[in-house]
């Protein structure tokens, strides 16, 4: 009885031995596959080769990217490309954006893309504000690369449209002044000299019609074309915020006496020519721009202005001022209703070096 006992012992221990050497060789064989290197293939059929739009949300995670990547089809497998980010420390290192990305590509080759983020589609113009047009062409020949000449042309083709050009016509390049609205904007390199100034035509319809929403135009003032046009006279006019309301009240309280304006940048507008002195021969020019010479208002806005100087026309304070003089190197303004307190003015600050 004891000897078949220790007979049963013995096959119990054989038995156990056997089940331990086989759970270790599964053990040693399933740790052998976790540390495989990731396969960094991305098998693609041949005949299903494409370019797919691609987008990558800002704050995306290797996961969420992997899934995005996977539903797009760029990639067969989303666990796949996931551990090899991981495998490569690469999952906090991906940028957000639009890209295209071929569905053949290995996944070196699709996070050396991610890793330099997506390519440029636009690009960045400037127009500073109280430029004359053909200065507003220049700087925009300067950052696109269209001839000025292709420019004008594109104005006066009718490809582009404004509803305030004065009589509708769109044939006179002097009709376009001051309808370009000055800003900084973001262009589609696929754009075109059409695309780019009716971009800008467009922003001035906006920001007025936006201005004009919450108050009625001042009666003072007739027509958008007259509202633009002083607009950029506050602009030539005023160097500091606070003066440019003042300014308005100039121009409407000698519109309001019939007086002439006497504003030298239309003279110089008038002569096409910068100059930081307008001289009395210059004061001769025969144009509806001098205002000098003619009453009321120049036929068309004098140069590019901002929202600043449209809304210094709807804040138009009631006063008696029909002077203003530049007293202060800074910029500073003064105003005054006396012609013998304007010629003080002048006196000293020709004296103090703050005009010529």
């Amino acid at each position: 009885m004891i000897n078949l006992f220790y007979k049963y012992r013995i096959l119990i221990q054989l038995f156990g031995s056997l089940f331990f050497i086989i759970f270790i060789f599964n053990s040693v064989s399933n740790s052998a596959d976790l540390i495989k290197p990731v396969d960094i293939s991305n098998n693609v059929d041949v005949s299903d080769v494409r370019t797919i739009e691609v987008n990558i949300p800002q704050g995306s995670s290797a996961s969420q990217i992997s899934s995005i990547l996977d539903s797009t089809g760029v990639v067969t497998s989303s666990l796949a490309f996931e551990l090899y980010l991981r495998n490569e420390n690469l999952t906090d290192k991906l940028r957000p954006g639009t890209y295209d990305i071929p569905n053949n590509l290995s996944y070196d080759e699709i996070t050396s893309l991610l890793l330099k983020g997506p390519p440029l589609k636009t690009y960045t113009i400037t127009i500073p504000e109280g430029l004359w047009l053909s200065e507003t062409l220049d700087t925009l020949s300067a950052q696109t690369g269209y001839e000025v000449i292709e420019l004008e042309n594109s104005l006066l083709s009718g490809q582009v449209v404004s509803k305030y050009l004065p009589n509708n016509d769109y044939s006179q390049l002097q009709n376009w002044e001051g309808l370009l609205f000055p800003n900084t904007y973001q262009i589609n390199i696929e754009s075109n000299g059409e695309i780019i100034l009716q971009t800008l035509v467009n922003e001035l319809e906006s920001r007025y019609e936006s201005i004009i929403s919450m108050n009625p135009i001042p009666n003072w003032i007739k027509t958008p074309t007259e509202f633009f046009t002083i607009a950029s006279l506050i602009e030539a006019e005023s160097k500091l915020e606070e003066d440019r309301p003042l300014v308005s009240s100039v121009i409407k309280n000698r519109l309001d006496e019939n007086m002439l304006l006497q504003i030298d940048a239309t003279v110089l507008y008038s002569l096409q020519k910068r100059k930081s002195q307008v001289l009395l021969i210059d004061l001769q020019i025969d144009s509806l721009y001098n205002t000098y010479k003619y009453t009321s208002l120049p036929p068309t806005p004098i140069s590019g202005f901002g929202e600043r100087s449209m809304n210094a026309i709807m804040n138009t304070p009631e006063n008696n001022y029909i002077y203003y003089l530049l007293t202060d190197v800074n910029g500073k303004m003064t105003f005054t209703n006396s012609y013998e307190e304007f010629i003080n003015l002048k006196n000293k600050a020709k004296d103090e070096g703050v005009i010529p």
